[in-house]
């Protein structure tokens, strides 16, 4: 016999290329160049103070930003709380480091990745090739500013990683085989992970003048000594307790501090793909904010928005948290440090998915609902502590025992003498 889905067939409605019709396109035109523009002047002009910043690119980034912050804030209205999380980053980073770049890096390259996927996935094919010459006229705009050819570059970081988000919700609006909304956040931070490393990579030949691993390797461990030494030779501040001057001898001991920026080295690959990682899931959320704005709203159907991990991915995560767990207390190893990363990488989604799951389970009505609230309020307390370890938990347990559960009814199905075909 043939068993029945648990689920019925996700709902499919491709996307049309009809395109972004009257002033809307035009406008949508005109401000991913600027948004471009706005990348390669931010980056190629990113000082530690405003003093040392040219007087017109600093202008030019700050009405850049005010300008594409209120599109965005009109445009892509169910996305206004992944909007506010990345003005407060950029009101914190302009406050941080006294410069107004850093925030006009993370407008521009928000708004070219998550508003451009939206013009490359709805434009003509026979129009698509006309759109390579935004980045080139940003591109332009940008050395003209800056009057630093190389440094203006940098605005066409953010294209690859358009074209990655546009492909793939095209291919899982239209294909039940196609990606899933993880599959496409994980193509597109590939892409924009590949063309952040480009500028990094010019940036190093620029300073070491060669990319041979063992010069790497000595850049890298000179910094790291620098590090250790700048945090232990710290001055120590005036008026302490007797109790914080006890606390502050030992934070800032060789031995202490060596620690401690070892383990922020060791964890820096797998905290640089969260970053990753979490950038492309805000682009991704303004796509879709962005594609309901443009009239594109019954292309985002269950299976697009539909924010699920793989039981791979739990049973990976698993592994390596038991791993972590066990090599913990012990001297680092290579595998120890390889878990510790996996595990880092694992946990945003996981603990995402984990919320989304409670949040499911609370908006239905009977016992389950009943039993999903008694567990949440009996881990009120550790949620506060250690919210995504055990959201994160929730979504591993519950995806296998959804695994398990499904296998045991297909096999009692198979075997049913009474079951029909």
């Amino acid at each position: 016999m043939n068993p029945t889905p648990k689920t019925a067939p996700a709902s499919l409605c491709p996307i049309p290329r009809r395109g972004i019709q009257g002033a809307a396109g035009i406008i949508l035109h005109l401000f991913l160049l600027l948004a471009s523009a706005l990348m390669g002047v931010s980056a190629t002009c990113f000082v530690p103070t405003p003093e040392e910043a040219p007087g017109l690119p600093e202008i030019f980034a700050a009405a850049a930003i005010l300008l594409l912050v209120f599109h965005l804030w009109r445009a892509t209205r169910t996305a206004k709380g992944t909007l506010f999380l990345l003005i407060t980053v950029g009101a914190f980073l302009t406050f941080y480091t006294r410069s107004i770049f850093p925030a006009g890096l993370l407008c521009g390259l928000v708004f070219v990745v998550g508003e451009g996927s939206v013009l490359i996935a709805t434009q003509a094919k026979a129009h698509l090739p006309w759109i390579p010459l935004i980045p080139l006229l940003a591109y332009g705009v940008t050395a003209l500013l800056t009057r630093d050819p190389i440094g203006a570059l940098a605005a066409l970081v953010p294209w690859p990683a358009a074209w990655a988000l546009a492909a793939g919700t095209r291919r899982a609006a239209e294909k039940e085989d196609g990606p899933t909304r993880t599959g496409v956040i994980c193509g597109t931070a590939l892409a924009l992970g590949l063309s952040l490393a480009v500028p990094l990579v010019i940036y190093l030949f620029q300073a070491l003048g060669t990319l041979e691993p063992t010069a790497l390797a000595e850049a890298l461990e000179s910094f790291r000594l620098e590090l250790i030494l700048s945090i232990h030779t710290q001055p120590m501040p005036e008026d302490l307790t007797p109790e914080m001057v006890e606390l502050w001898e030992k934070m800032t001991a060789y031995e202490a501090v060596e620690n401690n920026v070892n383990n922020i080295f060791n964890l820096l690959p797998g905290a640089c793909v969260v970053v990753v990682l979490l950038f492309s899931t805000a682009c991704q959320s303004i796509q879709h904010a962005a594609l309901r704005a443009f009239g594109f709203e019954e292309c985002i159907t269950d299976r697009v928005k539909a924010f699920e991990m793989s039981l791979v991915s739990c049973v990976v995560f698993l592994v390596a948290y038991l791993a972590v767990m066990l090599d913990r207390g012990t001297t680092s190893t290579l595998s120890g440090v390889v878990f510790e990363n996996v595990y880092l990488i694992l946990l945003p989604g996981l603990a995402l998915a984990g919320l989304l799951r409670v949040t499911r389970s609370l908006s239905k009505k009977g016992p389950r609902a009943m039993g999903c609230l008694f567990y949440v309020i009996v881990l009120a307390f550790c949620l506060i502590f250690i919210a995504p370890v055990v959201l994160a938990a929730v979504e591993v347990i519950g995806h296998i025992f959804e695994a398990v559960t499904s296998k045991l009814k297909f096999d009692e199905d198979d075997n049913d003498p009474f079951g029909g075909s």
